[in-house]
């Protein structure tokens, strides 16, 4: 092995009508998958830049692995995720995955933050040589990144997922573990409107994105300074 560092980032299949839903709701389902599959070739480009880094992809649905590697070629594994409805048992067994395979440093992204700084990642990666957990808090009350070197059940069990509430849950866990906490600068997950508009005016989309998102962010929220203008 020629790195004790394992990176995955876990992502849905980009299906219409079961990716970001919120936004959908909004976008609609069609415009919204098109934007998810644009915000997993961003983050895997971020993730890369995580230098010494062994890259996973833990994706879902397991039926889907060939569709996923030809739409997202790249020099990484695919990781099937457990089939669990809940993100802890998921997440947990994709740690356990990885510590049992000889990683000693395992961290865990989303692909809901697709503009986030590689540089909170070389912090997350460095911060774990000599912190047991490291957390990425994200505005929304969640966290975008865990990150472990062991095994601790207790971070992913009896947390109400998708709740405000993710975060501080897993540090009061963490805090009865007696763990060594590093906590990350926040950032947020574009999940709704308000977070679209603020992505989409200091990141660069595909033009065919630009040209559909448009009249509805115009229409709904933005002004003349927009740089979808």
């Amino acid at each position: 092995m020629l790195t004790d560092l394992a990176l995955l980032t876990f992502v849905k299949f980009p299906e219409p009508g079961k990716v970001k839903t919120r936004l959908a709701a909004a976008i609609g389902p069609e415009l919204a998958a098109e934007l998810y599959h644009h915000f997993i070739d961003t983050t895997f480009v971020c993730a890369a830049q995580l230098q010494n880094a062994a890259q996973f992809a833990a994706f879902t649905p397991a039926e889907k692995a060939p569709a996923f590697q030809r739409l997202f070629p790249g020099e990484r594994q695919w990781l099937a995720q457990v089939p669990a409805p809940d993100l802890g048992t998921r997440m947990r067994t994709a740690v356990q995955t990885m510590l049992q395979r000889g990683f000693g440093r395992v961290l865990i992204i989303g692909s809901d933050s697709p503009d986030l700084p590689a540089a909170h990642l070389n912090e997350a990666a460095e911060a774990l040589r000599t912190h047991d957990l490291v957390l990425g808090p994200a505005e929304d009350g969640g966290y975008y990144l865990i990150g472990l070197k062991a095994d601790h059940a207790a971070l992913f069990e009896g947390i109400a997922w998708s709740s405000t509430s993710v975060l501080q849950q897993t540090l009061a866990a963490a805090q009865r573990l007696g763990l060594h906490i590093h906590l990350l600068p926040r950032w947020y997950d574009v999940d709704d409107l308000p977070a679209l508009q603020r992505y989409c005016l200091t990141n660069d989309l595909p033009p065919t994105l630009v040209t559909r998102l448009k009249p509805i962010l115009a229409g709904k929220l933005m002004d003349d300074r927009t740089l979808l203008a």
